[in-house]
């Protein structure tokens, strides 16, 4: 998987827009291995997007970007943090460690989130932001019954065009307590109609492995309107599920 940064002094660029300078970092086994920089002549959202993605960039960290800015990464299928700030670095050891947030709302046009600039993004919001603002939570008027395979292609489509309350299970087949936890899993997709339940196998899925920074399995994710809002590790009683996804859903 390939991370890149736009940078200003080795800190987060807090303007896409106006990035120049970005740090590529290849990452393995959920490490840094390499990284390398990499500028481009002038300061295009669209000439960035296209030239990181022909680095071969699966991911962008950065701090604000406006709308025309987030469909170029879009458009050039790669995954994108926003709302970061601090030395370029330490946003990659918060990602790997599972403390940087799939995707912030911030309080200005570029997030698509919070319109009204909670100060700690979208997660931090009563009931989290459902496309309105702070203040009205998501109405969920949906119903599933099949549990979502999830692979690069279709997460952003599943995960992040998707403002409803998500369980994501990561796991793989030669894993014991996954297969444990599977007919929990399946009870519970029965169970809670208004929530979509994804799985995603990390022998077969890596970097989505990686973006969550999955190092034990089974692993499980509640993410909503693009934020990772809580999880689990481990072997959990069907209970102890539903009150997490309870609690989400306050």
């Amino acid at each position: 998987m390939k991370i890149a940064i736009p940078c200003e002094n080795g800190e987060v660029l807090q303007h896409f827009s106006r990035a120049q300078e970005f740090n590529i970092y290849s990452i393995e086994d959920i490490k840094p291995i390499e990284k390398e920089q990499v500028r481009f002549d002038d300061a295009d959202h669209n000439k960035a997007a296209r030239g990181l993605k022909e680095k071969g960039v699966d991911l962008i960290i950065c701090g604000s970007i406006g709308p025309e800015a987030r469909s170029a990464v879009e458009n050039a299928h790669m995954l994108l943090i926003s709302g970061v700030s601090g030395e370029a670095g330490q946003a990659i050891d918060r990602f790997l460690d599972g403390s940087l947030e799939l995707m912030t709302g911030e309080g200005d046009a570029s997030a698509g989130g919070c319109g009204s600039g909670c100060g700690g993004g979208c997660s931090s919001c009563c009931g989290g932001c459902g496309g309105g603002g702070c203040g009205e939570p998501y109405v969920e008027t949906r119903t599933f019954t099949d549990i979502v395979t999830l692979t690069e292609e279709n997460f952003e489509d599943e995960v992040l065009r998707d403002p409803g309350l998500i369980l994501i299970d990561f796991w793989a087949e030669w894993c014991q307590p996954c297969k444990m936890m599977a007919p929990v899993f399946d009870e519970l997709n029965a169970e809670e109609e208004k929530v979509k339940f994804c799985k995603v196998n990390v022998d077969e899925q890596p970097n989505l492995a990686s973006m969550f920074g999955i190092d034990s399995i089974p692993t499980l994710a509640v993410v909503q309107d693009r934020h990772t809002l809580t999880g689990m590790v481990g072997v959990h009683e069907k209970a102890d599920i539903k009150a997490m996804l309870e609690q989400c859903k306050a």
